[in-house]
């Protein structure tokens, strides 16, 4: 799909034409990407003021604004579509229209469109964002130290686990950029560390496991397109080898959790009885999703689904002191809600638009790493989605879009001037 119209002009020439409103659209963009890894109430708090500001622009400026990346935007209006349909006959109105506002964030791709010249600057504003809370679970980890495992470290939000999304996503952005070589010396992989840690320090087990998952895959896409060298892929094993140095401190933290993981995993696919809570609750999801299995029980009806099975509370594998959070109004699983609530219908359209982001994002790999970058960053969210209900929340959402983002554009796009490494 072409960027421009035959008669368009390009986003340096806007730049050239408008630098106030160019000024002050980059400056609200980078109040929030850097608050997003951070706090997605905070970013929620500039997300409107860009919006109207960019909308501004664009309709003073049409011509020189590229067409947007539709082969992103559209199977996600698709989605968005459907969940707003599937909202009539939610049988919780209210939180069904909390999860449908929540999707607001898709508005980040044709927001930051008009600056994606400058795709290098909109990096680094994530990966400042990215450090500053990781920095701050370091700390909070170190105070804790005398009994981490009975303390949530979440840094500047509330919940541990969206701040790994975006750290594992920081993980994959500077390895993919000092592999393309737009980092250039080694000592900028030592910016993985701190990101690594957070992880570690929030207990999640899936931003481990998305990064286990996501970095190779990343590796393998730009080592395909010829994008890295070996001298690089070195200079990553070497910081690899100290990175797991440094989280051997942390091992009385993390290796518990990983053999519960394990354990129920293993139950899981035995056929046994597992302890977790969302194995409880994915198995409630598969016998409820069979009373409406085309359409599901409408955008937000969860709760009122778990409520109506019998054998949810009887469930061997349930805790006793879980039972009064059996009846939730999330099942910790993006495909497992999904399923429930949107049904087969559902789970195609979702299917369509990670499939149709990731089609595009290896599309752009050929020519660029932000492809092989994007890909892997949505690897992380579909890792991650597995155990935690991304697609309600903001923050993740907006990591999601941000990362469908750098899929659909390809930098040859622009002028051969912004092809400088970051440190060149």
């Amino acid at each position: 799909m072409s960027s421009w119209s035959d008669d368009a002009g390009s986003l340096s020439e806007l730049v050239e034409v408008d630098r106030f409103g160019d000024r002050i659209h980059l400056w609200l963009a980078a109040a929030t990407l850097i608050t997003l890894p951070m706090n997605g109430w905070i970013a929620g708090l500039t997300l409107g003021p860009l919006f109207a500001w960019s909308s501004l622009r664009t309709l003073f400026w049409r011509k020189y604004l590229p067409t947007g990346p539709g082969e992103v935007l559209f199977p996600a209006i698709a989605w968005l579509g459907f969940l707003a349909i599937s909202l009539t006959w939610s049988p919780d109105f209210n939180e069904g229209w909390h999860q449908l506002w929540s999707q607001r964030w898709l508005l980040v791709v044709p927001m930051l469109w008009p600056l994606m010249d400058r795709w290098r600057l909109l990096l680094v504003f994530i990966l400042l964002g990215c450090l500053a809370g990781t920095s701050l679970q370091t700390v909070q980890g170190f105070r804790e130290w005398s009994d981490p495992q009975n303390v949530t470290i979440s840094g500047f939000n509330s919940h541990p686990r969206t701040v790994a999304v975006w750290s594992a996503g920081a993980v994959v952005g500077v390895l993919g950029l000092y592999l393309a070589g737009t980092l250039r010396h080694w000592t900028w992989l030592l910016a993985c560390i701190p990101p690594i840690l957070a992880i570690v320090l929030s207990g999640s087990r899936g931003g481990l496991l998305a990064v286990i998952i996501a970095v190779p895959a990343t590796l393998g896409i730009m080592l395909l397109t010829g994008f890295t060298s070996k001298r690089r892929l070195l200079g990553v094993l070497l910081v690899a080898v100290i990175g797991v140095a440094g989280l051997l401190t942390f091992q009385n933290r993390i290796l518990p959790q990983f053999q519960t993981a394990v354990a129920s995993g293993v139950a899981v696919i035995a056929d046994e009885q597992a302890s977790d809570i969302r194995i409880v609750w994915w198995r409630s999801c598969l016998r409820q999703w069979r009373n409406h299995p085309v359409t599901g029980y409408g955008l937000g009806g969860t709760a009122t689904a778990l409520a109506a099975d019998p054998l949810l509370l009887q469930d061997d594998g349930l805790d006793r002191s879980h039972e009064e959070i059996a009846v939730f109004n999330q099942p910790h699983s993006v495909y497992f809600q999904v399923l429930l609530e949107g049904g087969l219908v559902g789970v195609l359209l979702l299917t369509v638009l990670l499939g149709a982001v990731i089609r595009v994002g290896l599309q752009r790999a050929r020519s660029s790493p932000l492809g092989a970058i994007g890909v892997g960053c949505v690897i992380v969210w579909m890792v991650t989605a597995a155990f935690d209900a991304w697609h309600t929340q903001p923050q993740t959402l907006a990591f999601l879009w941000i990362a469908a983002l750098f899929c659909a554009f390809d930098p040859t796009w622009t002028s051969a001037a912004d092809e400088e490494p970051l440190d060149g």
